[in-house]
């Protein structure tokens, strides 16, 4: 009981200093870092937890440290990447939520179109996932990606019954919204060789946008006068 009675008096030891702390939490951000672009630009199958250390400059057990696993790695990149969409994309946003469903629908063009110019590496790590299917495509459309599809689907419900737009097939239509941006990253380097387009990318982009945006809520063809 003696003993016991000293273990319990004695008082613990001090955490890990303030200054370690930050440091672990810097070094796993530029890991997350590294890694998005990693997995964007090689695949999941094509990065290694021993490519990302190199990059970043550090010992591959720092890479295990913070994550464990490279598919722990995977989950974690993807959950910073949404973060940082999500400050670009505020989708449930007051100001955007309360506009007409047209206006919100233009609005979540424009939005998903800057959040794929400034976070280029989701689109990416989206399309190489839904190409190799299996349980990270499953874990990515359950964690966000069916959440935001159903918001744009309801949106554009309400313009149909509003009568604003034509009533097509509601998931042709999300489809024909949403998918055009990914394209447009991923061919945005053809587009401006064959078309010897001298511009800075977002500033392409996001002329395209617009034009897109015109083209399908006015149409291609001239209105006869």
């Amino acid at each position: 009981m003696k003993d016991m009675k000293q273990f319990k008096g004695k008082r613990k030891g001090p955490g890990r200093p303030a200054k370690a702390l930050a440091q672990d939490n810097d070094s796993r951000e530029l890991l997350l870092a590294v890694a998005a672009k990693q997995f964007a630009r090689y695949g999941y199958d094509g990065v290694t937890t021993v490519a990302i250390a190199k990059a970043v400059g550090v010992r591959q057990s720092m890479v295990h440290y913070h994550f464990k696993s490279k598919a722990l790695l995977w989950e974690e990149t993807i959950h910073y990447i949404m973060r940082k969409r999500k400050a670009l994309f505020p989708i449930n946003d007051p100001s955007i939520t309360n506009l007409p469903p047209v206006e919100r629908i233009k609005t979540h063009i424009r939005l998903l179109f800057d959040a794929s110019i400034q976070e280029p590496e989701y689109g990416r790590i989206f399309q190489y996932e839904a190409i190799v299917g299996g349980e990270r495509f499953q874990w990515l459309m359950d964690q966000y990606v069916r959440r935001s599809v159903a918001i744009i689907d309801r949106t554009i419900a309400e313009a149909v019954e509003s009568g604003e737009i034509r009533n097509l097939p509601v998931e042709h239509l999300t489809a024909i919204i949403s998918v055009p941006r990914y394209l447009s990253i991923v061919f945005e380097s053809v587009v401006r060789d064959i078309h010897n387009i001298d511009m800075p990318t977002q500033d392409y982009l996001s002329d395209l946008c617009e034009t897109y945006i015109d083209v399908l809520f006015n149409g291609l063809l001239h209105t006869p006068g």
